[in-house]
């Protein structure tokens, strides 16, 4: 089964439009990749947590316990931001 993927529509976000060009997915596997993909590059979309959703849940046959894995990953994800590392003071 051919997948056919029109990304020329216009997707409203707020007062925001974004226009994409018409790309073909062979497969429901290639669009669900091409779409984690373009989310991790979209304006005003956190690539972290995209990242976390193309990994476990935007899959074709996602794992039983993809939530799970997504919740684990995102939990992993706040906590490094909670507290980034400190910058290292040069002796000198």
């Amino acid at each position: 089964m051919r997948v056919i993927v029109v990304l020329s529509k216009i997707i409203n976000w707020g007062d925001k439009r974004l226009e994409r060009e018409a790309e073909p997915a062979d497969t429901p596997d290639a669009f669900l990749k091409a779409l984690g993909e373009s989310l991790k590059v979209k304006e005003g979309v956190d690539a972290g947590l995209a990242d976390i959703l193309k990994t476990h849940i935007l899959k074709v046959v996602p794992a039983q316990n993809a939530v799970a894995q997504a919740k684990d990953a995102v939990l992993k994800l706040a906590g490094e931001r909670a507290s980034p590392p400190k910058p290292e003071v040069a002796d000198g």
